[in-house]
């Protein structure tokens, strides 16, 4: 169950990334798109919801997108290739 505690607000990132043939993706750049209001401890279709919700991503997201902590970010990529779209930053903050 969500409380209000749970719920906080949070940068949302645009990343700009690079392929490369040995790590897959780099992050070559990234922009503040703007913020969301969520709880990081739902599941990752609550997560994906919540920025199809906030007009970040479409509803396609639903089957082609998945997310990844790097214990910095949730990174929300794309399934097939990886490729890093958007960012949830939450820092040290949990």
């Amino acid at each position: 169950m969500t409380t209000e505690t749970d719920i906080q607000t949070f940068p949302v990132l645009s990343i700009d990334a690079w392929g490369n043939e040995t790590d897959g993706y780099d992050w070559n750049a990234c922009y503040k798109v703007g913020s969301i209001d969520i709880d990081l401890n739902k599941p990752e279709q609550c997560l994906i919801q919540a920025m199809v919700d906030g007009g970040y991503m479409t509803p396609k997201a639903f089957d082609g997108c998945e997310t990844e902590d790097d214990g910095y970010n949730i990174v929300f990529m794309d399934k097939t290739t990886r490729e890093p779209l958007f960012a949830i930053e939450y820092g040290s903050t949990i």
